[in-house]
């Protein structure tokens, strides 16, 4: 793009906006957490609402590409730069505006979601979801994806939670749906367009403020980490926790290489010796203690204590740090099935990996069928990349095959579109295709994303 244009454009925004033109091949605002990398002319990083406008309108008069992003954590490839896009940080409108007795906040896309939590824990409430990377993850780009959280099963996912959304359309025009500040209460929204913005992946619209429900602080239960010799147990457990009713606050599986990963980056209680572990809090141990031992369990640890608790969630929390520091090249990929057919799931993912060349292994929010799978090798080549690949086609289609869905909470962007068909039928696809035009008719933001 000629200079002259950045330099009108830098005229129109406010004073600590920046246009950074120089980005070198290895920045980090060319890719996220997959192997994923892009090219832009430019990363443009918005301080105020008025500027996403100005951008925006700027991209739609001149015909350019454009792609928002937060943080950059995501795991689908979803705010990869293609087509020569600018890039639209949001990462600098981080308030928050919180209403105590109306329990909601107002936030900047960019805000992390724990500066959200601790915000929020000041004023003696909480905000329910937290996804594993709550501590650099931003709520935009939770919203962005729906990203659902190790407390998803009982509490839900980001969906649940937002009131309303404030956010600019592909030609610059502001729109606000639900109820939209933390101010104003709650307000109608019949024509549920918030539902629509959520989990489109920056397809349809560029957000740039999100009311949120908070919560009353929910009392912890006990801690259970609970180790098997055999991961189909593991995972039969799970499917026996939620066919008695029990109501688990977390109910989070890793597999006996996962647990061992976290173990490599930070050193728990002889992990690497198991072929699968569950990490649970409940205020019903009992009914669960006796499930677990009834699926032979060979270990049984309860934490009562918050804060010793605490580092038992380490093994979950750590676990991307862990597998990302464990190899070359990485590509982790999540998703659904019933819980009926979680322990199958499990179990194929097990023998998956007893098979093939790369490491693979398996984590997640068990309660809701919700399960990651690492593809993992120690060099990055081609050979590599190709049958990370074939792999990841053959978990697409033994998902679908279960009954499942092809992403629980990663999103589509670019690793997916192509086993869309798997799942969706031609009406349907069809339909969401309709909805992008409709919306982003010149299909300037994100493009290549979710559809080619």
């Amino acid at each position: 793009m000629p200079s002259p244009e950045f330099d009108q454009l830098a005229q129109r925004l406010s004073p600590t906006a920046e246009i950074i033109t120089d980005l070198p091949i290895d920045s980090d605002y060319l890719t996220d957490a997959t192997p994923n990398r892009g090219s832009s002319p430019a990363l443009i990083m918005a301080a105020t609402e008025s500027d996403v406008i100005e951008v925006v309108s700027f991209c739609h008069a001149a015909n350019r590409p454009l792609v928002p992003r937060g943080a950059g954590t995501g795991l689908s490839g979803g705010c990869i730069p293609l087509n020569n896009a600018l890039v639209l940080s949001t990462e600098k409108i981080d308030h928050c505006e919180i209403n105590r007795e109306e329990r909601m906040a107002a936030c900047g896309p960019g805000l992390i979601t724990k500066q959200l939590i601790d915000a929020a824990l000041a004023q003696g409430l909480t905000y329910l979801p937290d996804p594993a990377s709550y501590e650099e993850s931003t709520l935009g780009g939770n919203v962005a994806e729906n990203a659902g959280g190790l407390r998803c099963k009982r509490f839900g996912v980001t969906r649940d939670y937002v009131q309303g959304l404030k956010a600019v359309l592909p030609d610059g025009k502001l729109i606000t749906t639900g109820c939209y500040n933390a101010s104003h209460g709650r307000t109608s929204d019949s024509f549920n367009l918030t539902d629509l913005l959520i989990g489109s992946e920056g397809t349809l619209a560029v957000i740039t403020e999100i009311t949120v429900e908070l919560s009353p602080i929910p009392t912890p239960g006990d801690t259970l980490l609970v180790a098997f010799d055999d991961p189909a147990d593991a995972g039969q457990t799970v499917t026996d926790i939620v066919a008695a009713g029990i109501m688990t606050t977390v109910l989070e599986f890793l597999d006996g290489d996962a647990a061992a990963c976290s173990n490599e980056y930070e050193k728990n209680e002889g992990l690497d010796r198991v072929g699968a572990i569950l990490l649970i809090e409940t205020d019903n141990r009992a009914k669960i203690e006796q499930i677990c031992n009834n699926n032979r369990a060979s270990y049984l640890r309860i934490e009562s204590d918050p804060k010793k608790a605490d580092q038992l969630w380490k093994i979950r929390r750590n676990l991307s740090l862990a597998a990302k520091a464990a190899a070359e090249l990485r590509l982790s990929e999540d998703v659904a099935v019933p819980i009926s057919r979680f322990a199958e799931l499990v179990g194929w993912v097990s023998q998956l990996n007893r098979t093939s060349k790369l490491r693979i292994n398996s984590f997640g929010h068990a309660g809701d069928g919700n399960l990651h799978v690492n593809f993992m090798a120690e060099s990055d080549t081609t050979i590599n990349r190709e049958l990370i690949t074939r792999h990841v086609g053959l978990l697409m289609e033994k998902t679908i095959a279960l009954g499942g869905t092809l992403t629980g909470e990663h999103g589509v962007g670019l690793e997916k579109k192509q086993f869309l068909h798997l799942e969706f039928n031609p009406p349907t696809l069809g339909l969401m295709r309709e909805i992008k035009t409709l919306f982003d008719p010149a299909c300037i933001l994100n493009p290549g994303k979710l559809f080619d």
